[in-house]
């Protein structure tokens, strides 16, 4: 053998790696790599999660606080019409987990007939609807889970009696449950707030 192949043949030997030595490199670098992965899609999962919380909780806080402010002005006319200012039950199902609201207050004209003055607001699916004084019903909010009331009377016994709500309740407790958007274990998150109503005023 020349001293050129002899040459050739170590810088041959000595130019790259070889099929096993890349091979091992490779499983180094996948198990060296593999926790940040598992990190990564940790933190992806956990930002989608706290995202589907964040919406349910923002659904549950904007119901609730449009119900609230309706149960509280519900009843008032400042021409002094009587108005019947909650039907507990307007769907007849036995259960209070839908509410008729009537109001005079837009303008205070002696009848409940304008906008925002007489609202009927019920679940069906996940979705909050509104019906406005007889006319279509509208979607009113989506990825509400459940929607129920609780009355009381003046000693803070609850009311069960549809017909003792219109006459004896002096307050409520509105009780909103939303869902976030996962299709596996969903998120859920509840809001519970009691309301003064104006029987008792």
């Amino acid at each position: 053998m020349t001293d050129l192949e002899s040459s050739g043949r170590r810088s041959h030997e000595a130019a790259g790696f070889s099929t096993l030595a890349m091979i091992v490199s490779l499983a180094l670098l996948g198990f060296l790599l593999s926790p940040i992965l598992g990190s990564v899609m940790s933190a992806q999962r956990g930002f989608v999660a706290n995202r589907q919380k964040a919406r349910a909780a923002s659904s549950v806080r904007y119901a609730h606080l449009a119900l609230t402010r309706l149960m509280r002005i519900a009843g008032s006319s400042p021409v002094g019409s009587p108005i019947q200012a909650i039907d507990p039950d307007p769907l007849a199902v036995g259960a209070f987990n839908n509410i008729r609201l009537r109001a005079d207050y837009n303008p205070p004209d002696g009848d409940v007939d304008d906008p925002g003055e007489d609202l009927e607001f019920y679940l069906r699916g996940d979705t909050m609807f509104v019906r406005p004084g007889g006319a279509e019903e509208e979607p009113y909010i989506i990825g509400v889970d459940s929607l129920s009331f609780e009355y009381f009377d003046r000693d803070g016994a609850v009311i069960t009696d549809p017909d003792r709500v219109l006459t004896r309740a002096i307050s409520a407790q509105v009780m909103i449950r939303a869902r976030g958007e996962s299709t596996g274990d969903a998120t859920e998150r509840m809001l519970v707030g009691h309301v003064r109503l104006r029987n008792g005023r």
